[in-house]
């Protein structure tokens, strides 16, 4: 059977797979106030839960990027350019899953990423089709025709975050890559709200995020595909985790997420800067 946390993006924490006191524990040692100025070496806090506080501490802290603050109040003009810029992001994915296979000696980093495609491009059980279409359908839905949807060029912002990408996964160790990579789906990552630095009312995958206003039918049901990626974002960071130390090291698989989490900056970027350009009468 494939694997699958339970649920569908609901509002509470999903658990992942150790108790939620030890969980928090761990991300009280990095982030909270009660543990501040103890002396803790971050270095002995789980590889995994550190590249989660570097997401919270990026994208879910009291000073997010605009276009994430936006997400919380949509409008139509920005649905119109999540959904395009997005689409853009996910005609790379695929192609930097498949450099890490190629570069990976371990069978179940294979078995990882052809199962995390599947999802994406075949076929998720919980959403009942793959998340590709989801999101096809939701440039449509926020007007876009499919010869933009198919021949448009990302916003020169998007276009810099995705050719780093490819020089990551091109350059760096492939644990690195995956780190890199597979971070994009972490800020999907239920595990996130449990980090005593989150600071929004709800996560990308929660419910009373996606049935906001602004998104349609087709919309909500590309953003529910994200309940994925709390599974998807966990058992790479565990794998990452697990091979560190072989193929890299903890400090280089830190080094490379971060340059990756200022890419998925320059993503947030584009998407804010594409609906200034919709808003002002511009494609």
């Amino acid at each position: 059977g494939r694997r699958r946390d339970a649920g569908g993006g609901g509002d509470r924490p999903l658990d992942d797979g150790n108790s939620s006191t030890s969980s928090s524990a761990r991300f009280l040692a990095l982030g909270g106030e009660e543990r501040k100025g103890d002396g803790m070496d971050e270095s002995s806090v789980p590889l995994a839960d550190q590249l989660r506080t570097i997401v919270v501490r990026a994208f879910y802290s009291k000073n997010p990027p605009e276009a994430m603050r936006l997400l919380y109040a949509p409008d139509a003009a920005l649905v119109k350019a999540l959904t395009i810029e997005h689409w853009r992001f996910l005609q790379a994915f695929p192609r930097w899953c498949g450099g890490i296979v190629s570069k990976s000696p371990v069978q179940e980093v294979w078995e990882y990423e052809i199962d995390n495609l599947h999802d994406e491009l075949i076929h998720d059980e919980a959403v009942g089709g793959g998340h590709y279409a989801s999101v096809r359908q939701a440039c449509r839905e926020s007007g876009w025709s499919d010869e933009t949807i198919d021949r448009g060029r990302a916003h020169p912002k998007m276009q810099r975050a995705i050719d780093d990408w490819y020089a990551i996964v091109r350059d760096r160790p492939w644990v690195e890559a995956m780190a890199a990579v597979h971070g994009t789906e972490m800020l999907a990552d239920q595990r996130l709200k449990k980090h005593p630095d989150f600071a929004m009312d709800s996560i990308v995958s929660d419910r009373s995020f996606i049935e906001k206003g602004a998104f349609g039918p087709a919309t909500r049901r590309w953003l529910s595909t994200t309940a994925a990626d709390t599974a998807h974002a966990g058992r790479a960071a565990d794998l990452v985790a697990k091979y560190a130390a072989a193929d890299s090291t903890p400090e280089a698989v830190l080094q490379t997420f971060r340059r990756s989490m200022d890419d998925m900056k320059l993503y947030f970027e584009a998407i804010a800067d594409r609906r200034r350009e919709i808003l002002e009468g511009g494609p």
